[in-house]
């Protein structure tokens, strides 16, 4: 498993900045990687990998995609969700996309749906200013 080294587990998490976010649409893997490593930093990837490997949590973080990719949409179908202000912001590298349709029938009281140019997975760090664009609108929204 990737989670019983840090090899594996720097294998893993290393791809996953890469290919869960990147812009690069080039079929060399060199590239690709060079891309990740631009964007993200060799700091801020060796932090994420220490955080995993000192908590013993990249196991328990992967079940997330297990049961959503064996469950397809009935994840979405089945989710019991209150009625609280609900914002939604799509990357288009994310790994995950839910469609404005799927969204507004799943959160009855969906305030806010945005669709960004460029982002991933880890929006949070490569679009960080959409991110917190997205945020502040949806608080205004909300108060």
């Amino acid at each position: 498993l990737c989670v019983d080294t840090t090899a594996g587990l720097i294998g893993w998490i290393g791809s996953r900045f890469v290919l869960w976010s990147t812009d690069v649409h080039e079929s060399d893997v060199k590239v690709q990687w060079s891309s990740g490593l631009q964007t993200y930093g060799v700091d801020n990837i060796c932090a994420n990998i220490i955080l995993f490997w000192a908590s013993k949590c990249a196991q328990a973080s992967m079940r997330i995609y297990h049961e959503f990719y064996w469950n397809d949409l009935n994840v979405m179908r089945n989710l019991k969700v209150p009625t609280v202000p609900v914002a939604v912001s799509n990357f288009p590298h994310e790994i995950i996309h839910v469609t404005k349709f799927v969204t507004k029938s799943t959160f009855h009281n969906l305030k806010q749906f945005t669709y960004h140019s460029r982002g991933g997975h880890f929006a949070h760090i490569d679009n960080t200013e959409a991110v917190v664009e997205d945020l502040l609108s949806f608080i205004n929204k909300i108060n």
